[in-house]
């Protein structure tokens, strides 16, 4: 949806408020995906729940893309459109952190699931560029594509991809019990809900749920409209600008471009991840906060130059944007989910996360749907986003000094330490 937008609404007849309220709904669906791929992962282990993402991902896909035209129909899109929200976004994330944390050592965690976090953007980028010369042929051509896509994806998890490894490596990865439970371990608590009284009594969690939120609603938004918000700035000589807009050759111009945004982005959680496992304790706040004030800066440049900047330095600014932006948001949901829940509720931990990053993401849809394609408005709000996101990241790495300090120097994970002040 996010390359074929321009053509679903024009084919469609959706207004952007409509296409907005589709989004959020996609969100709102996933919620409770996320909530129940926490528990059953933590039950009976993610594998299961990733075939059943994939499984109703290509279901939901095809069905998007059989759906007659017409508002008689707009009801149908959005009911599909929520069961994609449900596997694809819900399920999907929760499940592949459970099972790769499975097999990878604690002490290389940030640098291994660096490079699972890295393969939703590497496949956006791919299916940019892939998908991108579909568009003459229509947003249901996208999406047929798509569907064949996952279906192709989901056939060697399903054959090849055991839920663990031996129970020598599990050991490994496990680890102890995690420090960052606030009194004893959750490992003791004999049932899942005394587990979670403990969890969501955590209050470092809920802070990285607001840190974790902001970022994934600055990414929702500039996501969704960074390819129109191009697709603008590449027309604004044109003779004709309403033609321009809605030619191929801008659309098709503007999907390549926009897929530096995620190209860079998996660069971005690579390096975020070895930083992470690098750095000593007292800094490992600091990678947040260096990438969080570039995000910053940009989107408050693009606040004050709305459209009248040239294409070349707009392409640029959205390539710094996802190379500052995805590095944080997705090491914060693959590696810091996972030690804040443990190795029994990381899965929950993962979709609270999860929770939190949609309820943002609604909020900014919702919103963009009132704004309309006002620039100016909509890098307003994502300025003041990750404004929010930085001063997290920075009390983040504040408090984690002056814990360590307090500490007097003790070798343990400052994170962890957080969560027991």
């Amino acid at each position: 949806m996010y390359i074929a937008n321009t053509l679903f609404v024009e084919e469609e007849g959706f207004t952007a408020k409509t296409l907005s309220s589709m989004f959020a709904l996609g969100y709102f669906a996933s919620i409770f995906g996320k909530l129940a791929a926490g528990a059953l992962c933590d039950a009976i282990g993610g594998r299961f729940v990733i075939i059943l993402s994939a499984s109703g991902y290509v279901g939901c896909t095809f069905l998007l893309s059989i759906v007659p035209s017409g508002p008689e129909h707009h009801l149908q899109i959005f009911l599909v459109w929520a069961g994609i929200g449900f596997f694809a976004l819900g399920l999907a994330w929760v499940a592949i952190v459970a099972v790769a944390t499975n097999w990878i050592p604690r002490p290389y965690l940030g640098r291994l699931m660096g490079l699972v976090s890295m393969a939703p953007q590497l496949g956006d980028a791919i299916a940019r560029l892939t998908l991108a010369p579909l568009l003459d042929f229509g947003w249901r051509a996208v999406f047929r594509a798509a569907s064949l896509w996952g279906l192709g994806l989901l056939a060697p998890v399903a054959l090849f991809i055991p839920n663990a490894p031996a129970s020598s490596l599990a050991e490994q990865t496990e680890g102890p019990s995690t420090p960052y439970s606030p009194t004893t371990p959750v490992e003791k608590f004999d049932n899942y809900l005394s587990k979670l009284r403990i969890l969501v009594v955590n209050p470092f969690l809920w802070f990285l749920c607001l840190l974790s939120g902001s970022l994934y609603g600055t990414r929702t938004l500039f996501l969704l409209y960074s390819t129109s918000f191009l697709t603008q700035v590449y027309c604004q000589d044109a003779d004709d600008f309403d033609h321009c807009v809605h030619s191929g050759k801008a659309m098709r111009a503007t999907a390549m471009a926009s897929s530096g945004y995620t190209i860079l982005g998996c660069f971005s959680v690579l390096i975020v991840g070895m930083m992470r496992d690098k750095l000593p304790n007292r800094h490992r706040g600091a990678i947040l906060t260096v990438f969080c004030a570039p995000l910053f800066g940009c989107l408050a440049y693009l606040m004050t130059m709305g459209l009248s900047l040239p294409y070349n330095l707009a392409v640029v600014m959205v390539w710094l944007i996802g190379f500052c932006l995805f590095g944080p948001y997705k090491i914060l949901g693959a590696v810091f989910a996972v030690d804040v829940g443990g190795k029994e509720l990381k899965s929950t931990c993962t979709g609270l996360m999860g929770v939190s990053d949609n309820l943002f993401a609604i909020l900014m849809l919702l919103g963009k749907g009132y704004i309309g394609d006002d620039w100016g408005k909509m890098f307003s709000v994502l300025a003041g986003l990750s404004f929010i996101s930085l001063g997290s990241a920075a009390a983040v790495w504040r408090r984690d000094l002056n814990i360590i300090r307090k500490a007097g120097g003790h070798r343990q994970n400052s994170l962890a330490l957080l969560g027991n002040h």
